[in-house]
């Protein structure tokens, strides 16, 4: 088995703080993720045990700023498999973030 997981979309919505729900397909300790441009904001990822389970916070977050663009970083995963990627504040334009799971 790979220590890397395919690249997902996690998208945030015009005017929203939160992405969609992604499966990473497996039990991940680390989420890689490409930042694209963004509104300024700190990037934290939210956690679940199942699909369509009670997301929650897990660990600190990233700060990036307004210009901040093809920034890429990796954040504690906890073993979970499904996560969002949250933002700290309203994104002026739809935003296009890939994550991928990995094992460490």
């Amino acid at each position: 088995m790979s220590l890397y997981g395919r690249w997902l979309p996690a998208t945030i919505a015009s005017g929203g703080t939160s992405s969609d729900a992604v499966n990473l397909g497996m039990d991940a300790d680390a989420v890689c993720i490409q930042l694209p441009t963004l509104t300024s904001c700190t990037i934290k990822l939210q956690v679940a045990e199942e699909s369509g389970g009670t997301y929650q916070d897990l660990g600190s977050g990233v700060t990036t700023a307004t210009t901040t663009g093809a920034y890429n970083t990796m954040l504690k995963a906890g073993g979970y498999s499904h996560i969002k990627v949250v933002s700290s504040a309203a994104q002026g334009a739809e935003r296009l973030i890939r994550v991928r799971g990995m094992k460490i």
